[in-house]
């Protein structure tokens, strides 16, 4: 299989959209996108995404998992990796835990309203107020995490070692 480039199906000078479309799962099998850079590589399968909150009620990280996994409950440990650091596991427990995704659209309808533009600018600044200090300030702040469950990560590693 061959990717072609934005820069090569048109001039640097003229304005293109440069989209990525990430295949993460064919006919219900789960997938990998391979490359040597690993910030480019897909994560597998079809995933339920949560944010985790600790005591103080900040967001403290989002957490990926397979679809069919039990979604995480507050005040239950969690052996986690978080990406950037794969190779070693993370135990945490959150406080509280918020399912994030949300389906608008399947097969092409409408199935939930859609909120409208002050709705989405009311519910990102609420988001942006809960994040800790250390998230927010300007000056040098703590990177927010980003992991995946164990299983997933189980998954990512079965796909990558058998495409060698």
């Amino acid at each position: 299989m061959i990717g072609i480039g934005t820069n090569l199906v048109t001039c640097p000078l003229q304005p293109s959209l440069g989209c990525v479309y990430k295949l993460v799962e064919v006919n219900g099998s789960p997938c990998l996108k391979l490359t040597e850079d690993e910030e480019k590589m897909t994560i597998p399968g079809m995933k339920a995404i949560y944010r985790l909150y600790d005591a103080a009620g900040h967001p403290f990280m989002d957490l990926m998992a397979l679809e069919e996994e039990p979604s995480p409950s507050a005040g239950q440990e969690l052996g986690i990796r978080v990406l950037g650091q794969l190779g070693e596991t993370t135990r945490v427990i959150p406080t509280t835990v918020e399912p994030l995704h949300r389906t608008y659209f399947r097969d092409g309808q409408v199935c939930e309203p859609l909120p409208s533009l002050p709705e989405v600018r009311t519910h990102a600044q609420a988001s942006l107020n809960l994040l800790s200090p250390a998230h927010r300030r300007l000056h040098e702040p703590q990177p927010y995490p980003v992991a995946v469950t164990e299983r997933l990560h189980r998954l990512f590693l079965e796909l990558r070692q058998g495409s060698h």
